[in-house]
């Protein structure tokens, strides 16, 4: 605010009066010149710094993002924890009497060794991937997590192997019940 201040009151006495102010003030005009050239290197300074970090911050941010995100442990899974996914195909239920809609059976392709698979009905509220959002087609293939969440398998493929987590539930295929 002081020096807000200054710059005001000095660039007057320097503009309006600076011949006047240099024949009967020179000490008062040389000190109103000196902080009136300090504060504009003093703005050009703090511009020229702001500007420096936020090129800083925009080419160094990915490099930070990728340090924190391999010192916090954030690992996919392998081709080989995948296999052990039971896979299913999703089969729709026709009722002749009231039809619904997205409602069907998960029945199972391929049982992993660890986990036992099983047939499973959906309601229609369920039959639905939640990473892509759309809702399951008769005939297509299914995985389930340990935690029985469903997806489609090209879709939580792609997922845990960036981060071999539920992106429901957070639970963690690699580590069992230990949650990221």
């Amino acid at each position: 605010m002081v020096s807000f201040l200054w710059w005001i009151v000095g660039f007057y006495w320097v503009v309006s009066g600076g011949d006047l102010l240099l024949q009967n003030a020179p000490c008062l005009y040389w000190l109103a010149v000196v902080f009136l050239a300090f504060d504009v290197f003093f703005a050009i300074f703090c511009v020229v710094l702001a500007c420096l970090i936020g090129i800083a911050l925009c080419c160094c941010l990915p490099c930070i993002i990728a340090i924190l995100y391999a010192v916090a442990g954030q690992e996919g899974a392998s081709e080989a924890d995948l296999s052990i996914l039971p896979k299913y195909r999703f089969q729709i239920s026709s009722n002749e009497w009231k039809p619904a809609v997205g409602a069907g059976k998960m029945i199972p392709i391929e049982t992993g060794s660890e986990y036992l698979a099983t047939e499973r009905v959906l309601l229609p509220e369920d039959a639905e991937c939640c990473i892509c959002l759309s809702q399951y087609e008769d005939g297509v293939e299914l995985h389930t997590l340990p935690c029985n969440h469903h997806f489609h398998s090209a879709c939580i493929v792609k997922w845990l192997k960036m981060n071999a987590t539920c992106p429901l539930c957070k639970y963690n295929i690699l580590k069992g019940n230990e949650q990221v």
